[in-house]
């Protein structure tokens, strides 16, 4: 009988995996995450994705703004700095003791 050992991987956030993944895929690979990118909350990590998109679509030779989704990622990214924005405000100001 055969067992199976579960090996402890060290899990990182989706905006770090995302980078590697652009990097090293194919083109039916990029179609993939093309379609994951668009339809994932991404709160942070944006220009890092934004850089690596822009060289691999480069290199596979999909046309400039290829399926809005450098424009999905800075949308997104003006939403994450406008709720860190407010919720720095919201949080109280200490007063010395």
């Amino acid at each position: 009988m055969e067992t199976s050992k579960t090996v402890a991987v060290k899990r990182r956030p989706f905006h770090e995996t995302v980078v590697d993944a652009i990097n090293a895929c194919d083109v039916e690979t990029f179609l993939c995450l093309t379609e994951l990118i668009k339809i994932t909350k991404i709160p942070k990590g944006h220009d890092e994705i934004i850089s690596a998109w822009e060289g691999r679509r480069e290199q596979l030779v999909f046309p400039d703004g290829y399926r809005g989704v450098v424009a999905d990622l800075l949308e997104q990214k003006e939403e994450a700095a406008a709720k860190e924005v407010a919720k720095q405000e919201a949080e109280p100001i200490s007063s010395p003791s």
